[in-house]
Formats: structure tokens, C-alpha cells, sequence
């Protein structure tokens, strides 16, 4: 009965290839119309590298922090350090001014350039509250003024680790550029740009694009060249600077994979089939499924992200596994009968319905992916997903319109060929020795058990670049020099106007602040804490001689509304930043270093508990920022991640019960899918990889792929044994058949992975390599660990 419902299936697809051939004309037509349609969206399409970017627009942190963004303006500041001998020398502070004015004259998209220039200086007596600029009055040549003015600075708490290094080695301009854009805005939205609270009408503002950032970014750049100098070390750095330059090397790294990897296909088919034909068809299958795939990306709103930057070289490389085992089968008959339409239509009623198993479990494998949290992964699994079923479409219809309209010889086949030959031995070694290969696959399963106990997760952005790359390095020198590059936020709510004035309220803050600064973790320490209290202890100071016991928050409250008043009325804006206009809520900043953010998980649960019991009743407490993002963006991806991977195995054990029709061999046929992703994961523990954004996702894509040589392999199988009844001889021939398209789509497929080896970023170095390992683990377990399997379970007829 089984038998019979294989063979309705198979005379399906070769009547559907008689019509296809018949009406080839209108068939191409219509292809390429679809895919022209698609195609033509391909300048709409935008990328995304932005750190908020991993998360969807609705998550509850981006929420939060958009908020934030909203109340207090953007927190991911720029930051250019200059290292020097001495930040007050005459000469450098000279320079440094002159950087500082050209960087505020110039640069677009800036709201506020804060530097030595500018910081604040509150000074005062018991009746006039002075808040000025530090050199109000320029550089002074008087060497004693100078020295007093550094004194200060070197003495002030706030300018610490913000402006000043330890040693005053290093100073920094700090660059906080717009929150919104300036597309469609009016000249009032761009002069409140960050100014008032967090309504901004009915009106929906939409944030500064990334493209504005960049050109910031780039018109910065340009100056901070011709300041360079020996005595004038520049390092710039902040996580706008990292997503820029992860955005540049995700274009330049994408054109060279996709080159690359058509590069190396052309010269495994061309070694494969050495036709033209078999060069040139996949070819076309692939490139327009690519192009196809990306158009419906840009269609729908979809960015290409650091994540789907992998797409177009997954889809090369997976697209063409099914073009090998139709064109193996058809050039075989060909050569064997002259008559092309019969080769055509014999090859796709033979592998039709492996083909279409295949793209259903590599689909629906990587459509697991959708449920992610992560919106780059979900956006990564639905269009792969998309790009794969459009590949089958376009591989059982173009395939046969194409060999039906390019003339081609046919050649004598050499029946003992090597890899022929190699195929016999391997399929003799895999009858011969089976117990030892199913026995040595089991070690290799619970060892790499045992093994995947010790993996480190990890999610670090700034790792992806390699040691020696600027923008690390630039970074990792302002976190050992000026103590943190990136921040944690944190928003007090009181729920009441001028609830921020309460003393309680103040010394709780006062109280937390300091137990946050004990927090230390492996790499990361808490450099640097900036709250309402410093403003109100400087102030406070001030009004008192400047007499340092004064640097102390007031015990009254309408004491303290008072000074904030006299600082309000000095003219300082510095306020806005820090708590809103009704003084009901207030911000804290906590820089700390940019070090892998799996390591702040549990420091920012710690941080939470903290706050929300030593608020309780009086505030409110959200947690953002651009570390909580990160820390976010791991959990979820983990969380995710094993649901994918659980949803994945099911639907694909249940797709091969159904294409195998016994649910025994159906469970048994997964083992030599699950024991290269086994051993991936024993060669990351012991090469000490670690499973991070990328490497996560090997699991559930591996798994679509490998199993496609399963089904082939099985559909063969199957096939062979109910004609000849007898094990061996289906081993046999299912090899013959089959193993060289197996050998030689695992190689194209594996090769496709292994030139993310010439990335530029060492996530997908490692992606590709452990990719490509696993490719050509599994096709060593297919070609001799499922004949095995059969060679001890298969006793007969009733077994299949």
C-alpha cells in the first residue's frame, strides 16, 4: 500500500513535469515575473544595527527605555577621549578647545558637546549661587590661575572618571547627539529637540535614524583625523560608534560571503557535472531565489540585521542541495538514454518527493525560529523559511524549463568511477562494521552530554570585533582609563509632584548609590554613579563657603526646593537631564565597562531587588539602558532558543515517520541527525567557542539541513529494499545512487559555511566554522551510520 501511494506520488510529479516542459514558455514567464516582483523592492531595503535593534518595538525594555528616552533624551553618548602627558598643559587644553568648537560647529544632529570647556562649576556664598562654565574666561596665561582652575577640577567628584582620568592623563569630549530625527521635523521640533517632558502632544516623534547617526559619525571622524598627534591620542568610542561600525563591516563582510560562496559552488558543480549546464542552472535557481527572498524582506519593512546578515549566504548554500540531486539523476539518465525530456521527467518523479520532504523540514526547522523573542532571529527564520520554499518552487519548475531549452551532449558514463568505487567501499564498511559505528556514535552523544554541561553562553557586541580592531581597542582603553562606556539607567518615580524633594526620598538614593558601587563582578566593576544628589550636594557646598563638610544632602525639604530654585535661576539647563519639570521623577546613571553582558544578568536582577525595596512606597523603579537591553536580548535568546530547538526536532521526527511510513525508522533516522550537532557541541566546550547570538542558532539550522541527506538516503533506501529484499544490496545501491549527490551537496554546503571564515567579525568565524564542522560530521554519519542503523534493525519486510 505504501509502495503504491510512493509511485502515485512519483507518476504526480512527472505528469507535472510533462505540463511545466509543455508550457516551458509560459512557466519562465511566470517565474520570473514573481520574481522580478520581489526583486524590484530590493532599494527599499534598510539595515539595523542598533542595540534596541535585537528586541521588538513592543518588548516591555524597549518600551521602558523609549520612555526614558522620551523624558531624558538618548543615553548612548559619544565619547572621544584624548590621552596626553598633561590635560592642563596650555598648549593641549588650547587644542582641545579648538576640537571642541569644531565639533559643535560642524557635526550634525548634535544636541550638547560637554568637555573641560564647558563643564559646570558651582561656586557661591551664603546669598549668590555662580554656576558657570569651568574657563568661562578662556585659558588663563597667568600660570598660578591655570594651576587653580586644574586643582578644582582635579578635586570635583562630578568631573571624575567623566572628564578626568586618575592621573589627568586623559580628558574627554562627551557628545550627546539628538533623540529625534530631523526628517519632516519643523525648526521648533528641531530647536526642543530633548527638552520638556515625556508627551510631546498626540504626535508619535519618531528617534534619530541610524543613517543620521552615521553621517554624525562619519563628519566626526574626519575632524578627529587632523587632530591626531603623538601628544594628542584620540580614542572614540560609545555605542553609537560601535553600531556604526558593526553596520559597516556587516555590508562589506555580506557582498564579500555572498561573492565568495557563488565563487565557490561554480567550481564544486563545475567539478561535479563538468557542464556548463550544471554550473550556470543551479546557479540562476539560487541567485534569483536570493534576490527574490531579500525583495520580500524590503517589501514588508524587514531590516537586514547583524543577525539576517547570514541570509543570502544560508540561502546560496542550502537552495543548491536540491538542484545537485535532480541534475545527478538527470545527467545519469541522460547519458544513459540521449533522451532529454525522459531524463527530465525521470528525475524529478525519482527525487520529487525527497525534494519537497527536504524544503518542508529545512523550512519548517528554520521557521522554529519565528516564536524567538529576538526580532532579528524571528525576522532570520521567517525569510529563510520563505527563501527556502521559494527555492523548491523555482527548482521543480525552472530546473526543468532550463534543461529543456539548452542544448547538450550526452556523455558514456564511466560505471567505475573512483567515487563510485568509494562509494561500494563505503557502504561495505558500514555493513561490515555496524555495531562499532552505532556504538561509537552513542559515545560521541553522551560524551558531548557531558560536555555541553560546561558551555559558556556569552553576548558581547564589541567581542564580535576582532583584538586589534579600533573600535575594541578604543573602547577597552576609555573602560581601563576612565572607568565605563556604557550605562545602566535607572528612572525614580514618586508618582507626586516635587516627590524628588523629600529628604527620605534623597537619602534612600544617597544609600543605594553607595551599596551599587561595591557591586563587582569577574571583569566588570560599577565606574562611575551620576544622580540628582551630586547636583544637590554641589549646590548645597556652594551656598556654604565652599567649605567641603557642607558637601552633604539638606535634611529639610523646603531648604532643598530652595537651592534647586537658585540653581534653576543661574541660568543652568543641566536639570533637564536629570529630573523631570514637575521633580516627580528622577534619573540615575551607572557607566560601567563594556564587558560581556551575560555577566550583568545577574547584576542588574541584584540591581533591581535593591531598588525596588528600598523604594517601596516612595518610587517607582525602572531599569533601561543599553546594558539592560544586552542583558535582555542573551536571556531571551537562550529561552528562545530551546523552544526552537524542541519545536524543530518534533516536526521534523514527525515529518520523516511520514515520509518514511514507520514510525520506528522515523525515531531511528534522527540519530544521525542529532549526532554531528552532538558533536558540535563537544568541539565548542573544547575549543572553548562559546554559544553566543550566532552559535545558538547552529542547532536548529544544522538539523534542516543534514536531515535533507536522511531523506534522500531513506526515500533510496526504501526504494531498493522492497525491490531486492535484502539489506545489503539497498545499502548498496542507495549509495551508488545517491551517496555522490550526498557527498557532493554536503561539500557545496559545508564550503558555503566555511568562507564565514574570511569574516571580519569572530561571531561568524566561528558561526561558519562550526557550521561547515557539523555539515561534514553529518554527512560522514549519513553516508555510514545510517546504513548501519538499518544493518541491525531491518530483519524484514515487516521492519519497513
Amino acid at each position: 500500500m505504501v509502495t503504491n501511494w510512493r509511485m502515485k506520488v512519483e507518476k504526480k510529479f512527472e505528469d507535472f513535469t510533462h505540463l511545466t516542459i509543455k508550457y516551458r514558455f509560459i512557466a519562465l514567464f511566470l517565474t520570473l515575473a514573481l520574481v522580478i516582483g520581489l526583486a524590484s523592492n530590493l532599494p527599499k531595503i534598510t539595515f539595523d544595527t542598533s542595540t534596541e535593534g535585537f528586541l521588538y518595538k513592543d518588548d516591555p525594555q524597549i518600551l521602558m527605555y523609549n520612555d526614558f528616552r522620551n523624558q531624558f533624551g538618548r543615553d548612548e553618548k559619544i565619547i572621544v577621549a584624548i590621552k596626553t602627558k598633561d590635560v592642563f598643559d596650555k598648549a593641549f587644553l588650547e587644542k582641545l578647545f579648538k576640537l571642541h568648537e569644531e565639533i559643535q560647529e560642524k557635526v550634525p544632529y548634535i544636541k550638547e558637546v560637554d568637555s573641560l570647556k564647558n563643564a559646570r562649576k558651582t561656586i557661591g556664598n551664603k546669598s549668590e549661587l555662580i554656576v558657570e562654565d569651568l574657563f568661562l574666561d578662556g585659558i588663563p596665561d597667568d600660570t598660578k590661575k591655570l594651576k587653580a582652575i586644574a586643582d578644582f577640577a582635579k578635586t570635583n567628584s562630578i568631573y571624575k572618571d567623566l572628564y578626568l582620568n586618575a592621573d589627568s592623563t586623559f580628558t574627554t569630549i562627551m557628545i550627546t547627539t539628538n533623540t529625534y530625527t530631523s526628517v519632516g521635523a519643523d525648526e521648533f521640533d528641531a530647536l526642543s529637540d530633548g527638552f520638556g517632558d515625556d508627551t510631546h502632544g498626540d504626535e508619535e516623534l519618531e528617534f534619530i535614524t541610524g543613517a543620521e547617526t552615521n553621517e554624525l559619525i562619519v563628519t566626526l571622524e574626519e575632524i578627529l583625523k587632523k587632530y591626531k598627534a603623538d601628544d594628542f591620542k584620540i580614542y572614540d568610542a560609545g555605542s553609537p560608534i560601535v553600531t556604526k561600525n558593526l553596520q559597516t563591516t556587516l555590508m562589506a563582510d555580506m557582498s564579500t560571503f555572498i561573492l565568495y560562496v557563488i565563487l565557490t559552488i561554480s567550481i564544486l558543480l563545475f567539478l561535479t557535472f563538468r557542464r556548463v549546464s550544471g554550473v550556470v542552472i543551479p546557479l540562476m535557481v539560487v541567485i534569483l531565489t536570493l534576490l527574490a527572498t531579500i525583495g520580500s524582506m524590503a517589501l514588508l519593512g524587514y531590516p537586514i540585521t547583524s543577525m539576517t546578515q547570514i541570509l543570502p549566504s544560508l540561502l546560496l548554500a542550502v537552495a543548491i542541495g536540491d538542484s545537485i540531486h535532480i541534475l545527478s539523476i538527470f545527467y545519469h539518465k541522460y547519458d544513459e538514454t540521449g533522451d532529454k525530456n525522459l531524463a527530465i521527467t525521470y528525475a524529478i518523479g525519482h527525487s520529487g518527493l525527497a525534494v519537497v520532504m527536504t524544503s518542508f523540514t529545512t523550512a519548517a526547522s528554520l521557521l522554529s525560529f519565528a516564536i524567538s523573542d529576538i526580532a532579528p532571529v524571528a525576522a532570520l527564520g521567517i525569510f529563510s523559511a520563505i527563501g527556502v520554499s521559494l527555492a523548491l518552487v523555482l527548482t521543480l519548475v525552472l530546473i526543468p524549463v532550463l534543461l529543456s531549452l539548452t542544448p547538450m551532449k550526452h556523455k558514456i558514463k564511466d560505471e567505475d568511477s573512483f567515487l563510485d568505487k568509494f562509494m561500494i567501499n563505503i557502504a561495505n564498511f558500514s555493513i561490515n562494521y555496524s555495531k562499532s559505528i552505532v556504538t561509537t556514535a552513542f559515545i560521541v552523544i553522551v560524551v558531548s552530554l557531558v560536555l555541553g554541561s560546561q558551555m559558556q553562553f556569552s553576548h558581547n557586541p564589541l567581542h564580535w570585533f576582532k583584538k586589534d580592531n579600533v573600535v575594541r581597542t578604543n573602547t577597552e582603553t576609555i573602560d581601563k582609563e576612565l572607568r565605563g562606556s556604557i550605562s545602566i539607567e535607572v528612572v525614580l518615580d514618586t508618582g507626586e509632584e516635587n516627590g524628588v524633594y523629600n529628604p527620605h526620598f534623597l537619602n534612600t538614593l544617597e544609600k543605594v548609590t553607595q551599596e551599587i558601587y561595591t557591586y563587582k563582578g569577574e571583569n566588570y566593576f560599577i565606574g562611575k554613579i551620576v544622580s540628582i544628589n551630586d547636583v544637590l550636594k554641589e549646590i548645597h557646598m556652594a551656598l556654604n563657603e565652599n567649605r567641603g563638610e557642607y558637601y552633604v544632602i539638606p535634611q529639610n525639604k523646603d531648604l532643598i526646593a530652595q537651592e534647586f530654585l537658585l540653581f534653576e535661576n543661574s541660568g543652568s539647563d543641566d536639570l533637564e537631564e536629570i529630573v523631570d519639570s514637575q521633580f516627580s521623577k528622577t534619573r540615575m546613571s551607572i557607566k560601567a565597562p563594556w564587558v560581556d553582558s551575560v555577566e550583568y544578568v545577574e547584576m542588574i536582577d541584584e540591581l533591581q531587588l535593591l531598588l525596588n525595596e528600598e523604594f517601596k512606597g516612595m518610587a517607582s523603579v525602572s531599569v533601561t539602558g543599553t546594558l539592560p537591553i544586552l542583558s535582555t536580548t542573551i536571556t531571551k535568546s537562550i529561552e528562545s532558543s530551546i523552544e526552537s530547538y524542541i519545536i524543530a526536532f518534533i516536526v521534523i521526527a514527525i515529518l520523516m515517520v511520514i515520509l518514511i511510513g514507520n514510525f520506528k525508522l522515523g525515531l531511528l533516522s534522527m540519530i544521525p541527525n542529532l549526532t554531528p550537532i552532538m558533536f558540535a557541541i563537544a568541539f565548542m566546550v573544547v575549543f572553548d567557542l562559546p554559544l553566543d547570538m550566532f552559535t545558538i542558532l547552529i542547532g536548529a539550522i544544522a538539523i534542516g539541513m543534514v536531515v535533507d541527506d536522511t531523506i534522500h538516503y531513506m526515500h533510496n533506501f526504501k526504494r531498493y529494499y522492497i525491490l531486492h529484499n535484502d539489506v545489503d544490496e539497498a545499502i548498496r545501491l542507495t549509495l551508488h545512487s545517491s551517496g555522490r549527490a550526498i557527498l557532493i551537496t554536503s561539500v557545496v554546503l559545508s564550503s558555503g559555511f566555511l568562507v564565514f571564515m574570511f569574516a571580519s567579525m569572530t561571531n561568524l568565524f566561528n558561526f561558519g566554522l562550526i557550521t561547515g564542522i557539523t555539515v561534514i560530521v553529518a554527512m560522514i554519519t549519513n553516508l555510514t551510520l545510517t546504513g548501519a542503523l538499518m544493518k541491525l534493525v531491518i530483519k524484514s519486510h515487516a521492519d519497513i
